[in-house]
């Protein structure tokens, strides 16, 4: 009986070999790592493939394009991690040619694919996984992770003190590992089991801060005598936040394009947690406030309120307005200033800017201002058998609403000397923004 035949080895070819044949264009398949080669078709162009062996089926890919430095290209050492990844996945039982993602196996990975297929962004969920999760528990392979390993990082959040942070991060990994177990990354859901209470310091405080006319003159007064901390673009957006019952990011992502100064509208763009995009008509009173921004606005940024600094974002913080009331409500000092409470010496009780939207619906309401009107200026989602048949925003009536903060309001704001400082300039402003100088 013949012998059968040995089958051939490949030869693997090392990295300075295939950048030879790259450069000379010597066309031909050289295999560099198991299950990985590259193709050479002509001078400086080839292909990597990867050739697997899958429930007894040959299955081939091309899996990139050779190059060095390019982060859509493959280089030698990559094509080398590559083949690992395959090799891996192939022990696993799986074929890696079926599905992109399949090649996941730490939680920094499985992260990244749960980021690309979500349709929100979590902005403030990714800060906390970055900050509390990737380098604790992030390198660790899935199947290593425990239940005891989420637990634990979850504690250590809720240990500083910061438990809305941790609810957050809690109600982030159970939608990571949701994910995970559908997609039989893992073999079960390791933080189903997790809870606000037990595990992420209870659920936060709910808060109850509203501040009275008194309160709001008092802060007004003492940012007069702190201009630097108190900037204007700061104590304007404040302002704002107080007359209109904006969120954070729906005033400060707000760009000039959102803003008729002919007409006096200004177009809120829903976020996430909002439903309607609301035309808010801005009284009278208010549209010095915006002429004054766009007369401080910087050339070439698109926003109302841009960054100081160098920032991705391009528009103000939405943790800069808060860091600058923790100042004022303790103790800060520099080289030309001392600050010492000067907000609770006052008899101001401390607050955030979210406080502000708070104060809004309160004073409205006390004011006689109905329930349904006030729902419509905070762009609180509506009932689900309302949203079907009343489409309506409530213009006309929100529009008496911002009026009448706007008289309670902008008194107790001592604004006035900021913008008769910009008069001069914002008449120029006009002259470009407004064809026929109508005065706003």
């Amino acid at each position: 009986m013949a012998e059968k035949k040995k089958s051939k080895k490949k030869k693997i070819h090392k990295e300075e070999a295939i950048e030879s044949f790259i450069d000379k264009g010597k066309r031909g398949i050289y295999y560099v790592a198991a299950n990985l080669y590259l193709k050479v078709t002509s001078p400086k162009i080839g292909s990597w493939f990867v050739r697997v062996q899958y429930k007894k089926k040959r299955y081939e890919k091309k899996v990139a394009a050779y190059g060095k430095k390019n982060p859509y290209l493959m280089d030698y050492q990559g094509a080398i991690d590559k083949s690992v990844e395959v090799q891996r996945a192939v022990a696993a039982g799986q074929n890696p040619l079926e599905r992109d993602h399949v090649n996941v196996f730490t939680l920094n990975q499985l992260h990244n694919v749960y980021l690309n297929i979500s349709k929100y962004k979590y902005e403030k969920q990714q800060k906390i996984y970055s900050e509390y999760f990737a380098e604790n528990i992030g390198e660790k392979l899935l199947y290593d992770l425990t239940r005891k390993d989420v637990e634990d990082a979850i504690k250590a959040v809720a240990d500083t003190g910061y438990s809305s942070i941790a609810n957050k991060g809690l109600y982030y990994l159970r939608s990571i590992f949701k994910y995970a177990h559908i997609h039989r990354f893992t073999i079960e859901n390791i933080a189903d089991h997790l809870d606000v209470e037990q595990h992420a310091g209870g659920s936060p405080k709910s808060r109850n801060v509203h501040l009275s006319e008194r309160e709001i003159s008092k802060i007004f007064e003492v940012f007069e005598q702190y201009p630097q901390q108190a900037t204007l673009d700061n104590k304007i957006a404040i302002a704002l936040y107080l007359i209109f019952g904006s969120r954070k990011s729906e005033l400060l992502k707000s760009k000039w394009t959102d803003f008729d100064f002919e007409r006096k509208e200004w177009t809120v763009y829903p976020t996430k947690m909002g439903e309607d995009r609301l035309i808010i008509d801005v009284p009278n009173r208010v549209m010095n406030l915006f002429w004054v921004l766009k007369a401080r606005s910087k050339s070439g940024n698109p926003y109302m309120f841009p960054t100081k600094g160098n920032s991705k974002s391009g528009h103000l913080s939405e943790s800069t307005l808060n860091h600058m009331l923790s100042k004022f409500f303790g103790q800060y000092k520099t080289h030309s200033v001392t600050i010492d409470n000067p907000l609770g010496k006052a008899n101001v009780q401390k607050f955030t800017v979210h406080d502000l939207r708070r104060t809004f619906k309160t004073s409205a309401s006390d004011n006689e201002a109905s329930d349904d009107v006030t729902e419509r200026c905070l762009n609180h989602k509506k009932r689900k058998g309302k949203k079907v048949y009343d489409l309506s925003t409530r213009q006309s009536e929100r529009k008496k609403v911002y009026k009448m903060m706007s008289k309670i309001v902008m008194p107790l704001t001592r604004l006035e000397s900021d913008i008769k400082k910009y008069e001069r300039k914002v008449e120029l402003i006009k002259e470009i923004v407004l064809p026929n100088k109508q005065a706003a």
